[in-house]
């Protein structure tokens, strides 16, 4: 797309040069740095959104672990018969067994209100044998449930956990659903947002050609090169573009780090505490990679946007006569 003779470093030098110095000494550019700081503030917060979106879907996962009651007098070689055959099967990673005293001793230190409260008032322990499964997805949570509700283990697992798992089955399916949703609308809407931003670069670098029609006429009539052209021209939209993405990303993060302030839902006592703490985990481990993304790929998206701009433009003798 873009050709070099030999010596091609000396004129990629004087080429960024002269867009660096164009954009010192021209003033015009102020609009153009504001449309692409807004673009970017919205491409940065579908990014947000597609955090949010992880956030929601690695919380899901976590919950991946399933603790099955068992009935009362269930005796050790049944208990046996239904790990090894949990164990056996493709989607089940692991099977434990936990007794009813160590589920206790568990709640101990997870609940000890909880603890406190029946040992005040001299109550047996409410706990009974379980048996916890941790799944190698969560998508397979139905394939479980088919396996729990046949005939094979009814007898040995109480039958009121199979109606709670049912639900919250339900209740993990439409969140998965919904975390998918969010996710396809919001790399949608980033494609737009992408698409917006190359039309903006194209638009950008036919405005300047127009409005330096000589330099560019004087340097076709003197035999340069496409590449020796446009490079002028793709150094500008990639230095505009560059501060944009930090400008912006410096305010998306400022927002985001003042989320809790913003919405109350947020914060320790709010209901959306936990999946924030795991966004917010995402979020600063995400924006340096972020930021280095963007600043790799701005050149390749001036590049691109330039050459659309100006390349029928260069090639054509109407230019020669603005």
């Amino acid at each position: 797309m873009l050709h070099l003779e030999p010596g091609w470093h000396i004129l990629l030098q004087r080429g960024i040069r002269r867009g660096v110095t164009t954009l010192r000494t021209e003033r015009d550019w102020g609009g153009s740095l504001g449309t692409f700081i807004g673009i970017f503030i919205l491409l940065q917060i579908l990014g947000l959104g597609l955090a949010v979106a992880a956030g929601a879907e690695r919380m899901l996962q976590e919950r991946t672990s399933v603790q099955l009651e068992l009935q009362d007098g269930v005796s050790d070689a049944d208990i046996s018969n239904l790990i090894i055959g949990l164990q056996n099967l493709p989607y089940i990673s692991r099977a434990a067994f936990i007794t009813k005293e160590q589920a206790y001793n568990h709640a101990r230190a997870s609940d000890p209100e909880l603890i406190s409260f029946l040992e005040e008032y001299g109550l047996r322990n409410p706990f009974h044998d379980s048996v916890t499964i941790t799944l190698s997805s969560l998508h397979q949570y139905r394939s479980l449930m088919k396996v729990l509700e046949g005939g094979m283990w009814q007898d040995i697992v109480d039958p009121s956990f199979l109606s709670e798992a049912n639900a919250e089955r339900e209740y993990i399916s439409s969140m998965l659903k919904l975390t998918e949703g969010m996710r396809s609308l919001a790399l949608f809407v980033l494609c737009i947002g992408a698409a917006t931003l190359l039309a903006t670069v194209i638009t950008l670098s036919k405005t300047r050609a127009i409005a330096r029609s000589e330099e560019v006429l004087v340097e076709r009539l003197a035999g340069a090169q496409t590449a020796t052209i446009l490079l002028p021209f793709i150094t500008e939209a990639s230095v505009l573009m560059s501060i944009a993405a930090v400008v912006s990303l410096a305010l998306v993060t400022a927002i985001a780090a003042s989320a809790p302030l913003l919405l109350p839902a947020l914060t320790s006592a709010g209901v959306l505490h936990e999946l924030w703490i795991t966004v917010r985990g995402l979020l600063w481990s995400f924006i340096p990679m972020a930021l280095l993304i963007e600043l790799l790929l701005i050149p390749c998206l001036a590049t691109i946007g330039t050459w659309l701009g100006l390349s029928g433009r260069i090639h054509s003798p109407r230019i020669a006569m603005t």
